[in-house]
């Protein structure tokens, strides 16, 4: 009789460390999945800070840059004229040595940069921190080019000429 108690406590402390080992195993798991769900959240806050940001102010290409600037000024007074349009085409052309596609790529991209910029000032001011990684001859190369665009259309208004002169300032630290 004494035999079957021994196997009787035999089992039952052989239960109990079956289940204390379960019990260990499923706090582990959940420390696991505690872990990833921490990792997880950084990455959906890290990716909606970037969702939410202003997209200009995720440009790092300046000839990016210098294609919204453009295409904000040619905008700044309604909508972008064929005249307006072309020229920002040339000056692509002739100072990035673009042509055809990338071209026209890289106008859509700028249009859809500046597509919520109301404030011509404000769109060049986002845009300036890129444009300060180049030299004083590039930075006059852009300042004429966006007065290039703004007298495509009519002669340069206030507003356009005002913005251009607080960016050519801004580019030279002042």
């Amino acid at each position: 009789m004494h035999i079957l108690g021994l196997i009787a406590a035999v089992m039952g402390a052989l239960g109990m460390v079956l289940w204390r080992l379960h019990t260990a195993a499923e706090a582990a798991k959940g420390l696991g999945e505690s872990a990833q769900d921490l990792t997880s959240w950084w990455r959906r806050w890290r990716w909606l800070k970037k969702a939410n940001a202003d997209p200009l102010t995720l440009v790092d290409d300046p000839r990016v840059a210098a294609v919204a600037m453009m295409v904000a000024v040619a905008q700044s007074d309604g909508a972008v004229t064929e005249r307006e349009h072309a020229e920002i085409r040339r000056q692509i052309t002739a100072k990035f040595e673009t042509k055809g596609k990338n071209a026209e790529e890289m106008m859509t991209y700028a249009r859809w940069l500046v597509r919520d910029v109301r404030d011509l000032g404000e769109g060049l001011r986002k845009l300036t921190p890129v444009m300060r990684k180049l030299g004083a001859e590039q930075h006059r190369e852009l300042v004429e080019m966006l007065g290039a665009v703004a007298a495509a259309a009519s002669p340069v208004g206030s507003i356009e000429a005002e913005a251009i002169e607080r960016l050519a300032r801004a580019l030279r630290g002042q």
